[in-house]
């Protein structure tokens, strides 16, 4: 087993080998199961995990039990890069001492409302890599692209 930043490089370079010869077994599929409680509350279900709790601030009519809806997306979209980052940085044997992926946005609460039309969604996301990492600029540059690349 060759462990570096607790990943098991072993494993996920015999998943690269077999997803060659085999790309039809690279399609995964991935679920989650949300069920609403009261309100803006609800909870999501995925696996064996504990449950997620989804919920929106008071100032929004929440009771604000966990994050919002928006809040998890961008914590995903941080949590793939990151995995991301540091799975590309095991697989070229570089130690990464400490990452840390900041994602934010901005909605416009006026078309979730109803009162203009427009995207309700994210129009742009900012992402932020502060990294301590045993390489240099370059690497660094190469490992937040690959990460963005593969997210």
């Amino acid at each position: 087993m060759t462990k570096i930043n607790g990943v098991d490089t072993k494993v996920i370079e015999n998943l690269v080998e077999n997803y060659k010869k085999n790309p039809e077994e690279g399609m995964a599929g991935w679920s989650s199961s949300v069920k609403w409680k009261d309100g803006f509350y609800a909870e999501a279900q995925v696996g064996d995990h504990k449950p997620i709790l989804i919920d929106e601030p008071d100032w929004f009519s929440g009771s604000n039990k966990g994050p919002g809806p928006a809040e998890l997306l961008l914590s995903a979209l941080g949590g793939c890069l990151s995995l991301a980052f540091v799975a590309t940085a095991s697989l070229m044997g570089i130690k990464v001492n400490s990452l840390e992926v900041n994602v934010s946005g901005q909605l416009d609460l006026t078309v979730m409302l109803g009162l203009k039309e427009g995207n309700p969604g994210f129009n742009e996301v900012d992402v932020q890599f502060t990294v301590d990492i045993d390489a240099d600029d370059k690497q660094v540059e190469e490992l937040v692209s690959k990460a963005m690349e593969i997210s």
